[in-house]
Formats: C-alpha cells, structure tokens, sequence
C-alpha cells in the first residue's frame, strides 16, 4: 500500500516555523521536527525550502482574515473594507501580534534573494491590491470617498500604510499603530472628512 503523504504536515508546520524563526532562521530539520515527520521525507515533496515556503504564502493568504471576513448584507463598501482590514487586525492582536505579517516578515528578510518566494509575496500582494481596489472603486461609486481616488494608488497605499502599521505594533508590542491607521486612512479620506 502507498505510504499517506506528510506533505500537508509539512506546509502547516511550516507556516507556523517562517513565522516563528523566519525563513533563513528554520531548517528542513527544524520543520520536520515540528511536523513530526522523518526529514528524508521533505525531499518526497519539496524540491527545497524555496518551493515549500512558496506554497506557504499561498496558504497564508489563503486564510486571511481579509478573505474570510463576512460582510453584512447592508454594509457600504468603506464600511465593509474597514471590517476587513479590522478583521486582520483582530486576527494579529488574538494570535501574537508580536510575530507580525508572515508576507511581510518574508519580504523584508529575503527582500529579491530568494526568486520563488519573493514572486509568491508579490503574487499575494497583487491579489490583496486587487480585492481592495474593487472595495475602493465601489466606495466611489457610491460617494463614500471622492470621485478623484484613484482605486489601485489608493488600495496599494492602504495595503502598505497597514503593513507598516503592523509592523510597527510588532516592534512596540502594542496595537496603537493599527488604531493610528484606522483614525487616518479611513478616517481623513472619507467623503466631507466623516468617519467611515
């Protein structure tokens, strides 16, 4: 009988170890362990830690509090892309804000260095852009913010004001910096300066 895979342990204890130690601060060895699978058993599946922290970030994204966040049937479009950054704010603050954005984290260290993964991030922020210029292009549309917005300028400033944001609370190990991007970027922006 073919042995079960143990790719699936892999890639989830290997989200928690990147976040954990970052990706030049774990090993093969040190995921295995945390995967409570033989290390030979890595290269079954994994052509090196390169493809398996590329399948990472797909995974991580994939589970965003951004993504998962359920609007409710009523709720304006600023309204409800605010719930979603508030969502991944929540999420950071319950599960150790300390450890930051794991797209972040990743970025940051390998910065270009690493081709595969740094093409991963991008990916993933190419889609985050895109989910919120579509919040943004409809918070025009219905006069929640300016008809001069311009909704990718403004999605990739609120995705890299947010990041900074949480990267900040990371090193302060305080969530003021996210509440200084609430009270800012939603709230001096929306239509005759309201709150959002």
């Amino acid at each position: 009988m073919p042995r079960p895979s143990c790719r699936p342990q892999i890639v989830e204890a290997a989200v928690s170890e990147f976040h954990r130690l970052g990706y030049h601060g774990c090993s093969v060895d040190t995921i295995t362990k945390a995967a409570g699978v033989p290390k030979g058993s890595f290269y079954n599946h994994f052509s090196g830690k390169d493809e398996l922290a590329a399948e990472v970030v797909g995974l991580y994204q994939s589970r965003s509090a951004f993504r998962e966040y359920e609007p409710a049937g009523d709720e304006s479009p600023l309204t409800e892309l605010r719930g979603r950054f508030r969502a991944v704010a929540e999420r950071h603050r319950d599960r150790d804000f300390a450890r930051g954005c794991l797209l972040a984290n990743l970025g940051a260290e390998l910065g270009g260095s690493v081709p595969r993964v740094r093409d991963a991030v991008d990916e993933a922020w190419r889609g985050w852009t895109a989910r919120v210029a579509d919040l943004v292009t409809r918070a025009v549309a219905a006069g929640e913010l300016p008809g001069g917005v311009r909704p990718e300028a403004y999605a990739r400033f609120l995705l890299d004001a947010f990041e900074g944001a949480v990267t900040r609370a990371k090193v302060e190990r305080s969530m003021t910096p996210l509440d200084d991007f609430f009270d800012h970027a939603f709230g001096l922006v929306s239509a005759g300066g309201t709150r959002a």
